[in-house]
């Protein structure tokens, strides 16, 4: 699965990331300024509650983020208190410290105004390892933060199977294709039904950092 096979990919260690997310969320509390965090409401919202500060302010969760978060919970899933925006405990003092996690899709409605018209926001996926996908996303923030394989992970996946022949799908599907043909493995592309909404930017992507042959090693 070649969402980003592509020598750019490279994910930061969760240390790393983490760091990154409290201290842009701590600089914009001490300004007074809420931090929007985008993310998908499934996996990647608890992914983030699970690895910040809560110490540094309440953290918001979208409409669409909490039903989930109940779930985790109930799975045993160690998450920090959330609250709902329309939560009374919440004073305009307290949503301007606020971490608020929500999905892409709330960019740019009426939802968000609630935090301020100086609220900073920011876009956690793998995406973010390209500048120009942040500039087109139009956030002030890109964290590159992905649940899908970067370049080592796949390289190291295949090489780790031994497999002389590997199927690729769906992302980068030629670009890793060919590298893999180019380093001796039968490799071919296997086609699916399902898509990627950022499938724009991982075509603009491809066109400008198509690895060589000489990029790594899956053998």
């Amino acid at each position: 699965e070649s969402t980003f096979g592509l020598p750019i990919y490279r994910w930061p260690t969760q240390a790393v990331l983490f760091d990154e997310i409290n201290t842009w969320w701590r600089s914009n509390a001490a300004e007074g300024r809420a931090s929007v965090l985008l993310c998908y409401a499934f996996g990647k919202a608890q992914r983030i509650l699970h690895g910040v500060d809560a110490s540094i302010g309440p953290i918001v969760v979208h409409g669409a983020v909490e039903p989930l978060n109940a779930v985790y919970r109930a799975a045993g899933v160690d998450l920090p208190p959330t609250f709902r925006v329309t939560d009374t405990a919440l004073d305009k003092a307290a949503l301007k410290r606020a971490l608020v996690l929500a999905p892409p899709s709330a960019q740019g409605t009426p939802w968000m105004k609630r935090f301020g018209a100086d609220a900073v926001d920011a876009f956690a996926s793998g995406w973010m390892q390209v500048r120009g996908t942040r500039r087109r996303r139009g956030v002030d923030r890109g964290f590159v933060m992905s649940d899908h394989a970067d370049w080592p992970g796949l390289m190291s996946a295949i090489k780790g199977t031994g497999a002389e022949q590997v199927r690729v799908t769906h992302g980068s599907v030629p670009v890793l294709v060919r590298w893999l043909t180019e380093n001796g493995l039968d490799a071919q592309p296997f086609d699916t039904e399902y898509g990627d909404e950022d499938v724009a930017d991982q075509a603009t992507t491809e066109a400008k950092a198509a690895p060589d042959a000489s990029e790594g090693d899956a053998q």
